[in-house]
């Protein structure tokens, strides 16, 4: 008799603690994100914070015998766009999540406790089915996950994050964390600059036709060079209002749309199909075969990976950087790009007549056809300028995302950034670059500049 209990209470342990272990994940919705919550066995307890596929933050927050994971699977913009146009400072954002969060908690709970209760219920049975494995079966149940909640809550010391561990990519950016805080401290300012930019920039532009001289500056052909986003949700809605303002006929990205080149990342993008407008695309250093699919996905958007594209009249001729190819954000140089180069070369004088644009994201990628070509457009270094070499002109767009997250760390603040082409017609037909429109917009002091820019 004692055998028989003793066997059930075995049985009850061991499934019970299989269960929590192998079936505990599930997945909610938090404001505008969608993680998945998940329970493992450890001998040294933690909560792993997972940022699939940059990486995850571990910290020893607990002294329950389980690991807590939490995983951001998704993210939905809408609803992040309505969050932060309706929450007017960080404490009540902290308080929507926060109150959202207890909700997730307590349900996980309740799923803990009823598959606890059922493996109980099951190991006990195994032994023999009748009302003394019942009995025990849901009381080991009980006992285990009572156990487990008890220990998890009342040691629990969220302050631990305070001094994480890093995996994976993260493993080198622990600078993350401050950036959070630091936008949590800007999320007061950010409705009000965002309402600044959509009020005032519309006026400004207006202002342009006043500059002189003004002959031939309207255009046959106006396209706008872009680069460098890195995720900034501003970035967006200052290239809709330049490519409006201008009537933008076409717009060409030189790379870095994301910082990580994450699916999640790849969310942000998605009020691109909205433009109207023929968008070109090539990947940066922090693209990746993700984001490149995603790109791809919009009917407006041509994706050069390599090759030759002919549109309004102009022939243009891009390759993405090497490392947009996989994962690494690490930038090749040398023998790791000269395939590329070499490639890009090749693409050029095999044309039957020279290419009227050059598309990279690193210049470095069009060292060796620099005098071969009229003019190039890139991007990489977040410093916008135009300058010529060897004969060629080049155009750096600088950073149409103001840097992104980094764009935070400076205390000056870094500037959107992007450069309007003016093409006109001659009298064969072929277009010729006249004017060159160089516009930055500082958010943080809300300054514009316009600097226009005659082309020989």
């Amino acid at each position: 008799m004692r055998r028989e209990l003793a066997a059930k209470i075995i049985l009850a342990t061991l499934l019970v603690l299989f269960l929590i272990n192998f079936t505990g994940a599930h997945t909610y919705k938090l404001s505008a994100f969608e993680i998945e919550v998940d329970t493992k066995l450890s001998t040294n307890p933690s909560t792993v914070i997972k940022f699939p596929p940059v990486g995850r933050v571990r910290a020893n927050t607990h002294k329950a015998p389980l690991d807590i994971f939490i995983s951001l699977e998704a993210l939905h913009q809408e609803r992040l766009s309505y969050i932060l146009e309706n929450i007017e400072d960080k404490e009540e954002l902290v308080d929507v999540l926060g109150e959202r969060t207890k909700v997730i908690v307590q349900l996980h709970l309740i799923r803990l406790f009823i598959i606890s209760l059922l493996g109980g219920l099951v190991g006990a049975s195994l032994v023999k089915y009748d009302k003394e494995a019942i009995i025990t079966g849901l009381l080991v149940g009980i006992i285990i996950i009572t156990t487990f909640s008890a220990l998890a809550y009342y040691s629990y010391d969220i302050n631990e994050f305070s001094d994480p561990s890093f995996e994976g990519m993260l493993e080198a950016a622990p600078w993350m964390i401050a950036l959070i805080e630091e936008g949590l401290e800007n999320i007061e300012n950010l409705g009000y600059e965002i309402e600044l930019i959509a009020s005032s920039i519309a006026d400004l532009f207006s202002k342009v036709g006043t500059l002189k001289p003004l002959a031939r500056v309207g255009g046959d052909l106006r396209v706008l060079h872009l680069s460098d986003i890195h995720n900034n949700p501003v970035a967006l809605p200052f290239i809709k209002q330049i490519a409006h303002s201008f009537e933008v006929d076409l717009i060409i990205d030189t790379g870095d749309m994301t910082d990580y080149g994450t699916p999640i990342e790849g969310e942000l993008v998605e009020d691109i199909d909205e433009l109207g407008i023929p968008y070109i695309f090539i990947g940066g250093n922090h693209d990746s075969p993700q984001i490149v699919e995603r790109m791809k996905g919009f009917e407006n958007v041509i994706v050069l990976e390599e090759g030759v594209v002919e549109i309004g009249g102009l022939t243009i001729v891009g390759v993405e950087d090497p490392s947009a190819k996989s994962n690494e954000m690490r930038v090749k140089r040398g023998e790791e790009i000269r395939e590329d180069k070499e490639k890009l070369a090749g693409m050029v004088k095999g044309l039957e007549k020279d290419p009227d644009i050059v598309i990279v994201h690193n210049s470095i990628l069009a060292e060796d056809i620099l005098g071969e070509i009229p003019l190039l457009l890139h991007g990489h270094y977040h410093n916008l300028r135009v300058y010529e070499e060897k004969g060629t002109l080049i155009i750096d767009a600088g950073t149409t995302g103001a840097s992104g997250l980094r764009g935070l760390q400076t205390r000056e603040g870094i500037p959107y950034s992007v450069v309007l082409l003016h093409y006109n017609k001659e009298e064969d037909q072929t277009l010729s670059l006249d004017t060159l429109d160089l516009i930055k917009f500082y958010d943080r002091h809300s300054g514009f500049i316009l600097e226009r820019k005659l082309v020989n």
